[in-house]
C-alpha cells in the first residue's frame, strides 16, 4: 500500500505545518499584548508562508486520499474516516492518530486565531475611540478659535437656528 504510506507522510507534514502555525499564532498573541507592531508584522509574514504551505499540504492530502481510496476500492471522493475504516489494521494504527492530531491541532489553531482576531479588534476599537476624541477636541478649537470666540464662516457639524427669525 504505497499510497497509504504516502497518505501517512502527507498527514505528518500537515500536522507539522499546523503545529508551527499554532506556535506563530501564540507568538503573535504575545506581540499583541506587548503592542509590538514590528513583531506582529514579522509574524504576519511567517503566517502567510505557513498558510501557503498548509494549502499545498491540503491539496496533496486530497490527492493522496483519492489515490488511496481507489486502491482500497472506494469512491475517489471518500472521506479520510471512510478510507481509514477500509485500511488494514496495521496501516489504520498509523493513520488514525495522525488524523486525530490534525483535527486537534487544527481546532487549536482556529481557537488561537479567533482570540488574536478579537484582541486586535478590541485594540483597534480603543485606538479609533481615542482618535475620535482627539479629533473632536481639535475640531472644537478650530470652530471657536484660540481665545474661545466663535469664528465666522466656519462650517460646523451643527447649525444654530434663531427663534426670532
Amino acid at each position: 500500500m504505497a499510497t497509504a504510506n504516502r497518505l501517512t507522510d502527507v498527514l505528518t507534514q500537515q500536522v507539522a505545518v499546523l503545529q508551527e502555525l499554532q506556535q506563530v499564532l501564540q507568538l503573535e498573541q504575545k506581540a499583541i499584548v506587548d503592542l509590538d507592531t514590528a513583531e506582529m508584522e514579522l509574524l504576519n509574514s511567517r503566517k502567510e508562508e505557513l498558510l501557503i504551505r498548509q494549502r499545498a499540504a491540503a491539496d496533496t492530502l486530497r490527492q493522496a486520499m483519492s489515490e488511496t481510496a481507489v486502491e482500497l476500492r472506494l469512491p475517489g471522493s471518500a472521506t479520510l474516516s471512510e478510507i481509514i475504516d477500509a485500511m488494514p489494521v496495521p496501516m489504520k494504527a498509523q493513520v488514525q492518530p495522525l488524523q486525530q492530531s490534525a483535527r486537534q491541532t487544527g481546532s487549536s489553531v482556529s481557537v488561537v486565531a479567533g482570540q488574536n482576531r478579537q484582541m486586535l479588534e478590541q485594540f483597534l476599537s480603543v485606538v479609533n475611540d481615542s482618535l475620535g476624541f482627539i479629533l473632536r477636541i481639535l475640531n472644537t478649537s478650530n470652530t471657536y478659535g484660540v481665545r474661545g470666540t466663535y469664528l465666522p464662516n466656519h462650517q460646523a457639524g451643527a447649525v444654530m437656528v434663531s427663534k426670532e427669525a
